[in-house]
């Protein structure tokens, strides 16, 4: 009808799906930021605790004038999740010629989203 003001159900419907598409793709947005920010939090959280773990090392170092070689494990938590904390000296060289340093390797495991993800941390110490 020519003249008459207003929007046919057509026109509604394709109006309604058009904002119904457009809302799935910004709440899919939403969760792709929420589940990055999530990993983000972890990774920062496993940072912070190996710095911590290599600053204790470090300053028994000072201490004890060096460190030796050795390897320990031990479960942590990571912000309500089970990680394990993997804490490896090793010395630089050869038996017949050792270096003077020895290797610290700081490796954090964790599971998250039924993938593992691990974060290191590595420095030089001056061996015992």
């Amino acid at each position: 009808m020519p003249g008459k003001k207003g929007f046919v159900l057509v026109e509604l419907m394709i109006a309604v799906s058009i904002l119904a598409v457009g809302i799935v793709f910004v709440l899919r947005s939403f969760l792709n930021s929420s589940a990055a920010l999530n990993t983000i939090s972890n990774k920062l959280a496993a940072i912070v605790i190996l710095d911590n773990k290599m600053a204790d090392i470090e300053l028994s170092a000072r201490k004890d004038l060096g460190c030796q070689a050795k390897e320990t494990q031990e479960e942590i938590s990571l912000n309500n999740r089970k990680a394990i904390l993997r804490s490896v000296i090793k010395e630089l060289g050869t038996e017949e010629e050792k270096s003077a340093f020895n290797q610290v390797s700081l490796t954090l495991f964790w599971k998250e989203e039924n993938k593992s993800k691990d974060e290191t941390l590595v420095t030089y110490l001056p061996a015992k």
